[in-house]
């Protein structure tokens, strides 16, 4: 039985770190050019888009970060 209880901690444990690897934070930016949008996004720590580029008289995207 205690074997058991042991296992099934160690599989919890496993299972809720690879939960937090996997969060990510996103948020909005947007400027006048994709180009802005970009700069925007990279000077708040942000890594990658996640999302599509929206234009009309200004450009928004999603980008997420680790």
């Amino acid at each position: 039985m205690r074997s058991i209880s042991i296992a099934l901690v160690t599989a919890t444990g496993l299972l809720a770190a690879s939960i937090a690897v996997e969060a990510k934070t996103t948020r909005s930016f947007s400027g006048s050019s994709p180009a802005e949008v970009e700069k925007n996004a990279r000077k708040a720590g942000f890594s990658y888009p996640d999302g599509d580029m929206n234009c009309s008289s200004r450009c928004s995207q999603r980008w997420a970060k680790d």
